[in-house]
């Protein structure tokens, strides 16, 4: 078993430092091309969160990868995928189409009339894909001060948090999973992590980890357990006092043991996840547009807010008050 804290990370969809051979030019196609395989490349990522398959993530995976979430249907994985459009009175006309899209921003400049007229789009690979608009990704940029900016963050959590971030529908998610994985194997240290409480004594859990019970004191533990919440009796195992960190610290105990238990009996992840408490440790991608994070901020970064939602929301509007993303 693993306590941590939980922390976020903000995840910049943004070209790689990548040498150019010195007798190759760089034109626009070269440009363009590198654009769209930042979009593959965050896209890639969320959906790999999912399956903890990051290890499988390599300088050429990530057009495999989107190509095989279009074919298999899941959209929800290319919303990730942010693409800014820089359109022209030439290309005026694909302009229109944005703004009446409910999952894109749509921004303009200057005036027809005179010919100064420029368009600024952000949307999302999903809304390219699904509506056979991929075509205009030859309109690809940077994104400029005219373009709604949408921002990617990685949430390391608890599962009862996720529940609440969740709940802002506006932005698109990304979630490990605990259908698919299977917490027993190597690769997750055939173990559990579990997101140590801000209203805990952090030094109280670690030092009261692993020295409650072994696997031959488990059937001790919840007979003393019984008694000590039903009254009947009196309780005859009893190594130690009784407070909330050891409370806190035999739950997660008790609920990795099952799990790993029902796992061996020939159970399924998918089955054996249903004794997992909410203080599991799960990694949460959000990405959404900077107003949409202003709302969310506005809710998570309140005193009235779940303490730790604050805990991640608070840090998190600090930095991007630094980044000059929002006041």
């Amino acid at each position: 078993m693993k306590l941590i804290k939980p922390y976020f990370e903000i995840l910049e969809q943004k070209p790689r430092n990548i040498i150019i051979p010195s007798d190759m030019e760089i034109g626009p196609k070269m440009v363009r091309q590198e654009l769209i395989d930042t979009v593959y490349r965050q896209i890639e990522i969320a959906g790999r969160t999912c399956y903890k398959s990051e290890d499988k993530i390599t300088p050429d995976s990530a057009a495999k990868f989107v190509e095989r979430m279009v074919k298999s249907g899941h959209g929800a994985m290319l919303e990730h995928g942010t693409v800014y459009l820089f359109l022209t009175m030439s290309s005026r006309q694909q302009y229109f189409k944005y703004c009446s899209n409910p999952y894109s921003a749509a921004n303009s400049t200057g005036e027809a009339e005179k010919g100064t007229w420029n368009g600024f789009v952000t949307t999302n690979y999903r809304v390219l894909v699904e509506n056979g608009w991929l075509d205009d990704l030859e309109y690809i940029c940077n994104p400029g001060k005219e373009h709604e900016k949408r921002i990617t963050v990685r949430f390391v959590c608890d599962r009862g948090v996720s529940h609440e971030f969740v709940r802002h529908r506006v932005f698109s998610f990304a979630q490990e999973s605990t259908r698919y994985c299977n917490y027993s194997k190597d690769k997750f240290g055939n173990e559990l992590t579990f997101i140590i409480p801000c209203w805990a004594d952090s030094l109280a859990l670690q030092e009261v980890k692993g020295t409650i019970i072994n696997h031959d004191e488990y059937g001790n533990l919840i007979g003393e357990y019984y008694y000590h919440l039903t009254g009947k009796g009196n309780p005859w195992f009893k190594p130690w006092e009784i407070t909330p960190e050891r409370n806190f610290i035999a739950n997660l105990q008790i609920s990795e043991q099952l799990y790993l238990e029902l796992l061996n009996q020939g159970w399924k992840p998918q089955q054996a996840r249903a004794v997992l408490p909410n203080s599991l440790k799960t990694e949460l991608i959000m990405t959404g547009t900077l107003t949409q994070w202003d709302g969310f901020f506005k809710l998570r970064d309140a005193e009235s807010a779940h303490p730790q939602a604050r805990e991640l929301a608070e840090p998190l509007h600090a930095e991007f008050r630094k980044k000059g993303w929002c006041e």
